[in-house]
């Protein structure tokens, strides 16, 4: 089985190197693998590298470590760089109850995670779907987040505004009751994301193609179109009931908020609203930045990140 780990960035005034490039170059810093059993006893694959104070990433919505991988491996050098597969995704087990795919549920593997590391508290790190991950499970367990990034997420359900529409509150719905009616087909349908049409497409709406590697962003349609079209079903219906804006005032805890300047997916009102929401949160737009990017320009996202931990005083 492939293990997606994270791989370091470019040297400073040099080509980045992409993540399939680094793969094939063997160049793959050290890494502890593991898996702990959830609360319904699915296995989920965690990854630490590193030393220090722990930083955890959350990715997005069936999405993988690779949209960490920059600030992964630029961190460990300083911190324990923490990452984990959803439940369904990658490396870690489909769940037997496919009801249990929820952001909630998602928030209770990392808590048991942490139990397993024996990780008292750390600050958080989530890009989109993850933001909310990373939100519930401050909802849940207050006390043991030191600080949160939360970078091109909405605290609010996200068909409503997605592309600045909400014409995907029926495309999923046709989805769900095509999925129903003809699997095959859907998964057939879901497979063609490795055509390079679709890929083309992904590319513009969720990267910057101009900053992000070809390769990084062909791994990562290889990736998702490996996985089972299921996963994105169960977990997008719970994803479009929630809803955090009602308490993000009660957040006293230091939090980063971070957008792309041009992301098409969560539109920036979005994301400025969890910035007004949340007291003394700060607010970074990151100019020429896609929905990703932390992979646009990952030295500038770093930069950012850094400069906020030592505000906070956590090294």
């Amino acid at each position: 089985m492939e293990i997606f780990s994270p791989l370091k960035p470019r040297p400073e005034g040099s080509r980045r190197k992409s993540l399939s490039e680094k793969l094939k170059s063997g160049e793959r810093p050290p890494v502890t693998h593991g898996y702990f059993k959830s609360f319904d006893g699915t296995k989920i694959f965690y990854s630490i590298e590193g030393k220090g104070k722990p930083l955890i990433f959350c990715y997005g919505l069936v999405c993988s470590s690779l949209h960490w991988t920059y600030q992964i491996d630029h961190f460990h050098e300083n911190y324990r760089s923490i990452w984990f597969d959803y439940r369904g995704h990658h490396n870690s087990e489909v769940p037997h109850d496919l009801k249990s795919l929820t952001v909630e549920n998602i928030a209770r593997d990392l808590g048991i995670m942490m139990d397993e590391l024996g990780i008292k508290d750390a600050v958080l790190l989530g890009h989109s779907m993850g933001v909310n991950v990373v939100l519930e499970f401050f909802r849940q367990q207050p006390h043991r987040v030191a600080g949160m990034v939360l970078a091109n997420g909405t605290a609010k359900r996200p068909l409503e505004t997605m592309f600045e529409s909400n014409v995907f509150q029926s495309v999923f719905k046709l989805a769900r009751k095509t999925y129903e009616a003809l699997p095959g087909i859907m998964t057939t349908a879901w497979k063609m994301q490795a055509n390079p049409l679709v890929k083309s497409m992904i590319s513009m709406g969720g990267f910057n193609p101009h900053l992000t590697p070809k390769e990084d962003i062909d791994l990562y349609v290889s990736q998702i179109a490996e996985m089972d079209p299921r996963i994105l079903l169960y977990l997008i219906e719970n994803y479009d009931t929630l809803d955090e804006t009602p308490w993000l005032h009660s957040v006293t805890i230091p939090t980063l908020v971070i957008a792309g300047e041009h992301d098409k997916v969560i539109p920036i009102p979005e994301q400025e609203l969890i910035h007004q929401l949340i007291p003394n949160s700060e607010f970074e737009l990151i100019w020429h930045g896609s929905h990703c990017p932390q992979m646009d320009l990952p030295e500038l996202v770093n930069h950012k990140i850094e400069n906020f931990l030592k505000k906070m005083n956590y090294t």
